[in-house]
């Protein structure tokens, strides 16, 4: 069962992720239930020592005035609970190269807005993602990667559960853009038949240009896969059924 954990000083906003964050595991039926709600981060780090696991976490990273910032308590929750999902709530989108750079390796980021319909779609992304990796069989959890080379004398190496989708260019022959769960994107020289043929049984090829991580699929809609981020891709005709199928016949495909 997932476990979660609200942590921000501004009542109404916590009430707002309390209420999404609820009426979502209520209507898709996700087996996780929220164990604590806090407006102080001592109290939560209290909480957490005395009830030790691993928890998905909803952390406002500016606390105002107070000792603490979400980036001090974020590292003190990795000490307890270095296994733990950390999703950052926020209005200051300019402190998340912070963020990135203290190394306390963030789940994700969540604008705070009264928005309850962003709110609820950003709520659902995380929920989603952090079941989907609960349920993941232990052989599964090693993080494979795989080398892409955007530049004739650059590396990097990109996690295969961080890619969201890949698609070919057509503005740039043999070219195709891995596109990442965080929205970042890498173009690189590489045909789409390489590409599947290393991305394997996760990933699913919907459309002559565009390779999807079928784990990552929520829904269609004309003809466009909507995506767990927000984002679509298009899903040739032919292949509609076999799409759905995945989508809504059996999710652990």
């Amino acid at each position: 069962m997932l476990k979660i954990i609200l942590c921000d000083d501004d009542p109404f906003i916590l009430k707002i992720i309390q209420e999404q964050l609820e009426a979502i595991l209520s209507s898709q039926k996700l087996d996780g239930r929220i164990v604590c709600i806090s407006s102080s981060g001592k109290d939560m780090i209290s909480y957490l020592k005395n009830h030790p696991g691993e928890y998905l976490f909803f952390l406002d990273l500016d606390f105002g005035n107070n000792e603490f910032n979400g980036i001090d308590l974020a590292r003190q929750i990795r000490a307890v609970s270095p296994g733990s999902k950390i999703v950052f709530v926020t209005n200051h989108y300019e402190l998340a190269l912070d963020v990135l750079k203290s190394g306390t390796e963030p789940f994700g980021f969540i604008e705070k807005t009264t928005d309850i319909h962003k709110m609820n779609r950003n709520c659902y992304q995380y929920l989603y993602l952090a079941n989907k990796q609960l349920s993941v069989h232990p052989e599964e959890k090693d993080q494979k990667s795989i080398s892409l080379r955007p530049g004739f004398d650059e590396e990097i190496s990109l996690p295969i559960q961080d890619i969201l989708y890949v698609e070919a260019l057509k503005t740039r022959s043999h070219c195709i853009c891995y596109h990442t769960i965080n929205g970042s994107s890498i173009t690189v020289r590489e045909s789409m038949e390489h590409a599947m043929k290393r991305l394997g049984d996760g990933f699913v090829r919907s459309h002559r240009s565009v390779i999807v991580q079928k784990r990552y699929m929520i829904g269609m809609e004309d003809g466009m896969i909507r995506l767990i981020n927000g984002a679509s891709a298009p899903c040739s005709f032919r292949l509609r059924n076999e799409i759905k199928g995945i989508i809504y016949g059996n999710n652990n495909q």
